[in-house]
């Protein structure tokens, strides 16, 4: 009979399976009990196992729960500790994709790489202000920054410095602590009084430093704005322009003193160019009666000697006045038809007779390429060949002195032409070729005393080439002869018409008012009047010509400007508001000053002659007022 399963100690687990598998159950071969008790056994072992295992686990889930509950807590204060993440990223960062992420250490990483941002701008800025700052103090500018309230918050020290405090003594100074120099209180400035502006400004303030030192501020103001966007305060920049101001104010009194040092000597030479050029004018015009009648050679040769020393004092009397209107821009030139060769010959007789006494040879060349007639001012390049010519001459003792002029280009409107005055005097050492065309100057001391000049022909000469389009260049070497050269552009024109000179100076009986203070130019000019047939009253001053033209018809009054009671420009203004006459008025004057003639014809004279005249020049501007006169 077989074993029972408790008998045979069988698992249950294997005992059910065994039921279901072996329809015998439980009558089994012996020969299998060893297979069925080691599978038993291992059921057994699975049973310990499995018991220990759920004490293992009822052990987990409790300390499990416990963890879970701390874990709860934990995850809790995290959150709080993730909303309090966002907002603080959500500032610094507004709308920024971290705000969706959960995880912490995405959002620590994110405001960790924020800070550094934050930091590295923060560094940047503080490194651009230091540089700002110390730029600013290498170009000595000083800045400040102030509220609303006018009030100082931040004080550069460059800015301290310069009001002479310290920058914590001027935190919350106010705009009151800065006071405006009492001197430019009552005055209209066109500087500002200084003020913290809130707007983009700059201007100029005096002050008066704590120190009570007037300093001069060159200020520039700009808005601050909060992160609204809205004005919070603003900022200034202050730049120290006192010693410019000095300067300034030195230039003005400079200025005031040169103009009145131009006055002092456009005044002394008016009045030594009229005290001159006053019994000049008597000279000249009596050798040109002399040289009217009988003489013989004698007498002759004086008049001529006569003759060319006053036509001397009226080039040095030009000089002068010459330099006076360059210097005073008022020199102006002609442009009418000219020919060179008509200058050339003009040249030529003036100085051939000096030439020929000396001993030296005097040439004169004229390219025939040269057209026949340009636009110009043939007087200017005239006074320019005399100069160079004269000087040539004066200073060679033997050999020669050459004039020529050439063509350098050509087009169809225009010829560019050279001139060039070369002599076998003296020369020019290399050191003293700029100074001779300095004022007064020539090329030494002994110079002056041996051959005489006042040091002013190559001035002017320079100054008249220049305004010309040229440039006067010199080239010489001591004891060989100077050379000097000068080029043109001339605009080309065509032939002018020749106005037909009366054979005989008729004034035909034209009554003429002589209104002059001199006595002996009074003569000369009475006697030149009626040699050509006018008739002729003379007084002495304005109201004496005034008196007369109220009683008397007269063609023409010829009036100085310089006279004792009532002067000419003020007997002109009377003639024509006082007694409204429109008589034809011609200005008979020594004041030759540049601006003279102009003023003459503002206040209503008809022209202008100055002293000393040629009879024929004075002749030509009265004849234009003929009753029967066409131009």
């Amino acid at each position: 009979m077989s074993e029972s399963p408790k008998e045979r100690n069988i698992h249950r687990l294997l005992e059910r399976q065994l039921r279901k598998l072996h329809p015998d159950y439980p009558d089994i071969p012996e020969w299998m009990n060893p297979f069925l008790e080691a599978v038993s056994e291992s059921y057994q072992h699975y049973d310990n196992d499995r018991l220990l295992m759920e004490r293992a686990m009822k052990i987990s889930s409790d300390e499990l729960w416990e963890k879970k509950r701390e874990l709860s807590a934990i995850s809790e204060q995290q959150s709080s500790v993730l909303e309090s993440l966002r907002a603080v990223l959500s500032q610094l960062v507004p709308d920024g994709e971290t705000l969706h992420h959960q995880d912490l250490n995405a959002i620590v990483d994110s405001l960790q790489d924020e800070i550094s941002k934050r930091h590295l701008a923060e560094s940047q800025k503080t490194q651009s202000e230091e540089r700002m700052l110390g730029i600013m103090s290498d170009l000595n500018l000083g800045m400040a920054e102030y509220d609303m309230k006018g009030t100082l918050r931040a004080v550069q020290p460059r800015f301290a410095e310069i009001f002479h405090c310290k920058p914590e003594d001027m935190i919350g100074r106010e705009e009151s602590f800065f006071q405006r120099m009492e001197p430019f209180q009552n005055e209209q400035q066109s500087e500002q009084l200084f003020r913290f502006s809130y707007a983009r400004e700059s201007f100029e303030a005096p002050l008066l430093t704590k120190d009570g030192q007037v300093i001069w501020l060159l200020c520039s103001t700009s808005p601050v704005y909060d992160a609204a966007h809205q004005i919070s305060g603003g900022v200034m920049v202050v730049f120290d322009i006192t010693a410019r101001k000095h300067m300034e104010s030195e230039l003005i009194e400079a200025r005031r003193a040169a103009e009145a040092g131009l006055e002092v000597r456009k005044s002394i030479l008016a009045n030594v160019s009229h005290e001159l050029r006053t019994p000049v004018n008597a000279i000249v015009g009596m050798s040109s009666l002399l040289a009217n009648t009988k003489l013989d050679s004698e007498q002759t040769a004086f008049v001529q000697t006569l003759k060319f020393s006053s036509d001397g004092l009226i080039v040095l009397i030009d000089d002068l006045l010459d330099v006076s209107r360059i210097e005073s821009g008022k020199m102006e030139l002609e442009s009418i038809p000219f020919s060179i060769s008509d200058v050339f010959n003009a040249v030529q007789k003036l100085h051939e007779m000096r030439a020929k006494d000396k001993g030296v040879q005097f040439l004169m060349s004229i390219d025939a390429s040269l057209h026949r007639f340009y636009l110009g001012d043939p007087h200017r390049l005239g006074q320019v060949l005399n100069n160079l010519v004269g000087n040539a001459i004066k200073f060679t003792q033997h050999g020669y002195v050459k004039v020529k002029a050439h063509c350098l280009l050509d087009d169809s409107h225009d010829q560019v032409v050279q001139i060039c005055v070369e002599d076998t005097g003296i020369g020019i050492s290399p050191e003293r070729q700029q100074a001779v065309f300095l004022e007064f100057s020539q090329e030494d001391s002994s110079t002056t005393r041996k051959f005489g000049g006042t040091g002013l022909g190559l001035t002017i000469s320079r100054k008249l080439v220049e305004l010309m389009g040229g440039e006067l260049h010199l080239s010489s070497e001591k004891g060989k002869g100077t050379l000097f050269e000068f080029s043109m552009r001339l605009h080309k024109t065509a032939e002018p018409t020749v106005q037909v000179m009366d054979e005989c100076l008729d004034l035909k009986a034209m009554r003429i008012l002589l209104v002059e203070d001199n006595e002996i130019n009074q003569y000369l000019a009475t006697v030149l009047l009626q040699s050509w047939n006018a008739s002729v009253d003379a007084c002495l001053n304005g109201e004496e010509a005034l008196t007369k033209l109220k009683k008397e018809k007269y063609d023409l009054v010829l009036m100085d400007l310089q006279m004792p009671i009532l002067d000419g420009f003020n007997t002109t203004i009377q003639i024509r508001r006082d007694l409204n006459l429109s008589i034809p008025i011609l200005a008979l004057t020594a004041n030759a000053l540049s601006g003279e003639r102009d003023r003459c014809l503002e206040i209503g004279m008809n022209g202008y002659v100055s002293k000393p005249f040629q009879p024929e020049r004075l002749y030509q501007e009265i004849r234009h007022f003929l009753p029967d006169y066409s131009k």
